[in-house]
Order: structure tokens, then sequence, then C-alpha cells
């Protein structure tokens, strides 16, 4: 006989991996591949977000159908066990039915005989009764999966796309789920999984990004807490205004970054370990906010006598000299830089700022600071893109970096209105080319707003609206009176001076502030950002 051999097996240690750890970095960076996915054409029909859309449904489909046909093989074979057992019980009656009739000597065997025949036949309508039944319960139980697995597999869809909604959408639904949990099986595990993944992405620094979504109607939402920031900012500024007597003031340096604010005030609250969510906002998680907002930011005053050269309103007036109080208000702005420092950032505080403040993040922040609402990546094109920035305007040799503020802030505002546009990617610098083609500027590089319209249909220019030697309240009131009828606001905060013009794209408007988008820079708040005076008209459009 052969000798039998016998296949040597390594010995395998068991190794232990801080799961935790893993899942986080294998998380990281699933907002970025997903974004990344989206901007790669996989073909001329179908764009990343369709491919990986019907990826994501092949597979899960397939995982769906899968288990159904597991559970629906596990039913039709305990139908077919029941059934087999039914058929046995059958013969085994026949045969001990024939085998009676030849043993009818003695009465109490008879009587035997009869009852378990008796017996026999309960047996067999039993078997008859549970195989029906089987099949009842083998076809409702595949219904249940299968409408279970495909509820679950839209959570789960939703989940991969990994944007914002989606998974404040799962954390919502998890109540409709737990249905499914209670029943067990690898539906339970599916959405198990989903929602440990899902808890384990928002309890770490990558949580900021979903702050500004609400989880509840109670709940304050991060956007809230900048917005209510932002006021009692502006309302320090006017108060430095009615307590200082002056003809004009100057409003010097800048407020810092909010993106800058919230990445100290994320890295702050983790302390390197991820010690408290910054998901949610809670009075607690405002005031240390406040307390870094404040300590990034200061305001200081002077009153100067000084003399101004004023312009008339047309350009071929003599400019004049007059002697005026110029009240000089000064913001004065740290860095992150300069909070590290100021907050003994610890190794693992300072690596977990590397990564939460790396490019690949850096369209995410718009969706924290102005809400999913004013989410678009609209809130982050500048005209000095180096995407765009190099664009000719029409014959000139001016770009968008360089005069293109007017048509960067239309763009911003062709893309928050959401018209449908043939112009693919839509940006500042496809706009731009766009109205190249169609006589969009002068020799000089001045728009022709007729232009407008060709390029983008569902867009027109209505008309110009003077602010000229209004008040702040009056300038406020007429912004806001056409705000509030739907129109699209560009602004110029400049002066419209000769060589000294720009333009906004205005965002909201509130009882004291203009929200705005700078294409220059990343300045929320019209008034805090440049001097009321020199607000000088605004051009509005209607979206069809």
């Amino acid at each position: 006989m052969a000798d039998i051999k016998v296949r040597d097996v390594a010995k395998k240690g068991v190794k232990t991996i801080n799961k935790a750890v893993v899942q986080t970095e294998r998380f990281k960076d699933t907002i970025v591949r997903t974004k990344e996915k989206a901007e790669e054409s996989v073909s001329n029909d179908i764009n990343a977000n369709e491919y990986a859309s019907n990826k994501i449904k092949f597979a899960t489909n397939r995982g769906v159908d899968e288990g159904i046909h597991q559970f629906n093989k596990q039913g039709q074979k305990s139908l077919m066990k029941t059934k087999e057992n039914y058929q046995k019980s059958k013969a085994k009656i026949k045969a001990f039915k024939k085998k009676m009739q030849g043993k009818s000597k003695a009465k109490s065997t008879v009587k035997n005989t009869k009852t378990a025949i008796k017996t026999s036949k309960e047996v067999a309508k039993k078997a008859e009764k549970t195989a029906k039944e089987t099949v009842k319960a083998s076809k409702r139980a595949a219904q249940i999966a299968k409408e279970t697995a495909k509820r679950t597999a839209q959570g789960i869809k939703l989940a991969v796309k990994a944007t914002i909604s989606a998974i404040k959408a799962i954390i919502a639904g998890t109540k409709a789920l737990i249905a499914a949990i209670v029943a067990g099986g690898w539906v339970a595990v599916i959405v198990i999984v989903v929602i440990c993944l899902v808890g384990l992405l928002v309890s770490s620094i990558f949580g900021i990004f979903f702050s500004s979504e609400k989880t509840s109607a109670n709940a304050v939402t991060m956007n809230e807490v900048v917005a209510e920031c932002n006021q009692e900012f502006a309302n320090k500024i006017q108060s430095i205004q009615d307590s200082n007597a002056h003809d004009e003031y100057v409003l010097d340096g800048s407020m810092a970054s909010w993106k800058d604010i919230l990445l100290v005030y994320t890295i702050k609250q983790s302390n390197g370990k991820n010690e408290t969510d910054v998901v949610t906002m809670d009075d607690n998680k405002k005031k240390v906010l406040k307390e870094i907002f404040w300590d990034m930011n200061s305001l200081s005053s002077e009153v100067k006598e000084e003399t101004v050269t004023e312009r008339g309103v047309n350009t071929d007036e003599e400019p004049t000299e007059v002697e005026k109080k110029v009240l000089h208000i000064k913001i004065t702005s740290k860095s992150v830089e300069d909070m590290k420092s100021q907050y003994n950032f610890n190794t693992a505080q300072n690596n977990q700022l590397a990564e939460l403040s790396s490019d690949k993040y850096s369209s995410l922040w718009g969706g924290v600071i102005y809400g999913s609402n004013g989410s678009g990546e609209y809130v982050n094109w500048r005209q000095g893109d180096p995407s765009w920035s190099n664009v000719r305007i029409g014959n000139t040799s001016s770009t968008v970096g360089r005069i293109g503020c007017l048509v960067t802030s239309i763009a911003i505002l062709i893309e928050k209105s959401g018209v449908n546009t043939t112009i693919s990617p839509f940006n500042p610098g496809t706009f731009v080319e766009a109205l190249n083609k169609n006589s969009g500027f002068d020799g000089s590089g001045n728009l022709q707003y007729a232009a407008v319209s060709k390029a983008v249909p569902g867009f027109k220019y209505v008309g110009n609206v003077n602010l000229r030697g209004k008040s702040r309240s009056e300038k406020l009131a007429t912004i806001s009176q056409y705000f509030s009828q739907g129109y699209y606001l560009t602004a110029e905060v400049k002066g419209a001076t000769q060589g000294s013009q720009h333009w906004v794209a205005i965002t909201r408007v509130d009882s004291v502030n203009v929200m705005m988008v700078d294409p220059a820079s990343s300045q929320t708040i019209m008034w805090n950002a440049y001097e009321v005076g020199k607000t000088t008209q605004f051009n509005y459009f209607k979206a069809e």
C-alpha cells in the first residue's frame, strides 16, 4: 500500500492589529478619492460619477442577488427535504396497510392497526401542512430578505459615494435598518459594518467636514456658529465707528480665514487623540471656537487728520484735496503657524494638522463654512486660480488673473443659480472662453453684458443700480430689496475710480451684513473687507 503523503503546513502566528487605526487610514482619503474619481472622464458618454455608481451598483446588486439566491436555495432545500419525508411517510403507510390486511385474526391487532393507520395519516397531514408552511415561509423570508437587501444596498451606495449628505442620510436612516439588524444574517452584518465605519469616520478629525449638516431640527451647525462669529466681528467694527467721530474710515488688514480658524479648532479639540468629536456643536464647543476666533483676530483703531484727494463722479473732473478726520480700523490676524506655537501643539496634533490642511481636502471647506446650501465649488473660485488665470480677455493682452474679477463673479453666480449650460466643465475660464466666442469684450476688455446670455442662455443681465451718495443703511436696504426678489447681484466695492475697480458676487443678505464670494480673497463679509462708502453700484441678473 502506498504511503500517504502528508503536506506540511506552516504554523501561522496570530497577528494583532489596531483596527481603529487601519480603518481610519483607509477612510481618511475616501472623500478625496471619490472627488478625484468624479473629475476623471471615463468615456464620452459616462462621467466618473456614473461609472463609479454603475460599478457600485453592479457589485451591490451582485451581493444582494447572491444573498437572496442563497436564501432561496436554503428554503428550497428545506422544502425538498419535507417533500421527501412526506413521500417516505406515504410509502410506509402503504406498506403498513398491506401488512395489516394479512393479519386480521385478532381484534386487538386490527384495533392497533387502525390506530397506527390513523396516526400515520395524521403524520402525513402534518407533513403536508409543514411542507406548505415551509413554502410560504421560504417565499416570505425571501421577499423580506430581498426588500431588506434592497434598502441596505441603497444605503451602501450612498455611503460609498462618500458625500457629506450621503453619510448624514445613513446616520439619519439608521433607525430604519434596526429591523434588518434584529433579523440577523448577512444583511445585519453589512448594516452594522457600514454604521461602524461611518461612526469611525465622523468621530475622527475628518468629522469637521460633516459639522454643517443638520442631524436634528434643533441642532446647531458649524456654519451657523461661523455666521454668528462674523456678526459679532461686524458689530465690533460698527461699534468702533459709532464711538469715534470721523468723516470716513479705512479698514486695514483682513480677518483670518475661516479655514485656518476651523483647522486650529479641530486639532485643538482632538488633542491628537480624537478626544472630542467635531461633528456636533454644543455650548462648550461654541465657547472654545469663539475663543480661538478672537485669539486669531483682533481690532484696533486710531483717528487721524489727513488730506484726502476726492474725485468727482465724472472722470473728466479735476480731483480736489480736502482735510478730513479719517478713522483707521486695523485688523490683526494670526496664522495657523502662530497658533501652533501659542497653543503648544504636540507631535500628534502637528501630524493631524499637516494631514487636514492638505490641498486634497481644500474643496470641502466651503461646505463647512457656508453650509450645504452654499457649499458648491464656486465658493472657492478665485480669478488668480492657475487653472484659468492666464485665459485672455477678448482680444486684449489682459487675463482673467489681472482684470477678471467681474467675469469671475458672474461665473460664481451662474454656478450658484444652477441654470443649465452647454459649457462643460463650467468655471470662470471656460465662461470667458465662451464670452470671447460671442464678442463678449470691447477693445479695452470691458464686458459687453449682452454676451452673457449668449454664452449662458438661462442667465441674463437685467440692469445696474447706482449707490453713490447713499448711507450704509440705504445701500443695505437697496441690495436686500433686489436680492429678496430673486436677482443675482455683483457689487463694485472699490469706488469705481480710474484704475481702482473690484467686483464681488453677493451670496446672502441679512439685517446687518452683505455676504459675498470675493474673487480676490477668502473674506466673506463685504463691509468688513471693503469700506461701505466705496460700494458704488451693483449689477443684477435673472436666472431662467
